[in-house]
């Protein structure tokens, strides 16, 4: 029986992902398919600074939106789009079944979605051939997916100042990416729930530029005014329907991620984000932060967060919840004290003991985990996914596990007794705990002191 309490000190909830400088982010309240030159002149008199695009390709009718065609039709219309490298990665995947997966929220296969992306409008400087060989290949061995930032070519930074109407911040050329978190969802999207990846990228390439979810309100917490609660405190886009047992979540990129997206889809080298990476992965920091984060600079601000940039344990949770569809708890295994490792809430042993209860149950485990030196100080952290477990003829164990940023296009192993130490936290499905379990929802009380903290400055 695993007995936790993870609210002990307010201190141990903390962001492993960070930077230091903090900019205000831009965010538009409303978007329009307008003429550029005309959005611009808009969001400056309104006196913002993201930028709106435009669309290209033919309007869709709803005769074609209610038109199904054959899986034959869809089959050919989407591998015409492919080149050679592409092709055969289409091919892995038919074999697979992937193609025919609808493991997605509204039912739609990984192929319905590949030839949504070929058949309807994307945004302007996005080609839906490249969406579409860029999901086939991170479907095909999503162990690509990365963290890792473009550089924007000097040659454009012009055309994107003059857009946003000032210059960039030295933040913007920053290379080094605080999209861990995000970048290990996007993963398990593409690993666990393809056709769902597919359904994001089509959606937020798209000319809606975001995606929908249908959430039981029981995944996000147990009472519905729970969950309204943390739905407004997260400032979603969101309503409830079917007498208050679903809500439904709309979920968006800045709208910086299309500058991002723009020059990684002309600009992209070797080891660096796709143009979907860029927009799934802003998708998601922007529902963790509240809507603040600014995809050209990699930070935000947020009432959650004393850091910048990334995610703190308890908005990765939150992202997590909605995203898979499942509830879980956000277990806190490290003692932070003032930057400092205090100890544990939990033995090694009982550590591992979850993490491989939910390796059974097929899901991958989300982990942060910290730098820790020679005085018990922490110094940042990275989040990583746990994939798998192996033993040796000795009986030495490893995880087996992913990392966004290793520059890896495969699994890693990672020792039991070098890793276990490290985890800070791990996000664990209700249903891999037992009943006897008792495990302090921290994330939900911690969002109960900044609730309370706020009110308490505002007077």
């Amino acid at each position: 029986m695993l007995k936790i309490s993870n609210i002990n000190n307010i201190n141990t909830n903390i962001n492993i992902s960070g930077r230091n400088t903090v900019t205000k982010p831009a965010v538009l309240s409303d978007f329009s398919d307008v003429n550029e030159k005309q959005a611009l002149k808009k969001a400056k008199a309104e006196n913002y600074k993201a930028y709106i695009p435009s669309f290209t390709g033919a309007k869709e009718t709803q005769e074609a939106k209610n038109s199904i065609p054959s899986i034959e039709e869809q089959y050919n219309t989407v591998k015409g789009m492919l080149t050679r490298d592409g092709l055969k990665a289409f091919s892995r995947l038919d074999t697979k079944g992937i193609l025919m997966n609808k493991d997605s929220n509204d039912g739609s296969t990984v192929l319905e979605n590949l030839y949504k992306i070929a058949t309807q409008p994307r945004i302007q400087g996005l080609k839906s051939e490249q969406i579409i060989y860029e999901v086939v290949k991170s479907l095909d061995n999503p162990f690509i997916i990365t963290q890792k930032f473009g550089d924007i070519p000097k040659k454009e930074v012009k055309e994107i100042e003059t857009l946003l109407g000032e210059k960039l911040p030295q933040e913007a050329f920053d290379i080094n990416s605080s999209c861990c978190v995000v970048a290990s969802m996007e993963f398990n999207l593409a690993s666990k729930k393809p056709a769902e990846f597919a359904r994001f990228a089509e959606g937020l390439s798209g000319n809606e530029y975001s995606v929908s979810k249908k959430v039981k309100i029981t995944d996000i917490a147990p009472g519905t005014a729970e969950s309204l609660w943390y739905l407004r405190e997260f400032n979603t886009d969101s309503y409830l329907e079917n007498n208050w047992e679903y809500a439904n979540i709309n979920i968006k990129p800045d709208r910086n991620a299309i500058v991002r997206a723009r020059v990684q889809a002309s600009y992209k080298d070797p080891g660096e984000r796709s143009s979907v990476d860029v927009l799934i992965q802003s998708a998601l920091l922007n529902l963790g932060s509240q809507n603040t984060y600014n995809a050209l600079t990699d930070e935000r601000t947020g009432k959650f967060n004393n850091d910048n940039s990334g995610l703190t344990d308890m908005e990765k949770n939150f992202v997590e919840q909605i995203v898979f569809e499942k509830p879980q708890i956000c277990v806190v295994y490290q003692n932070i004290q003032d930057n400092k490792l205090a100890g544990y809430f939990a033995k090694p042993e009982e550590t591992k003991q979850y993490i491989l209860k939910s390796l059974e149950l097929g899901q991958n485990v989300i982990i942060g985990y910290t730098h820790i030196d020679e005085n018990n100080t922490v110094h940042g952290g990275h989040e990583i996914t746990i994939i798998g477990y192996k033993q040796d003829e000795k009986g030495n164990g490893c995880f087996i596990c992913n990392d966004t940023d290793d520059g890896i296009d495969a699994p890693i192993e990672i020792e039991e007794n070098v890793l276990l130490p490290k985890i800070h936290h791990a996000g664990i499905s209700k249903e891999a705990l037992s009943k006897d379990d008792v495990i302090s929802e921290s994330w939900r009380e911690i969002l109960e002191h900044f609730k309370n903290e706020n009110l308490q400055n505002a007077v």
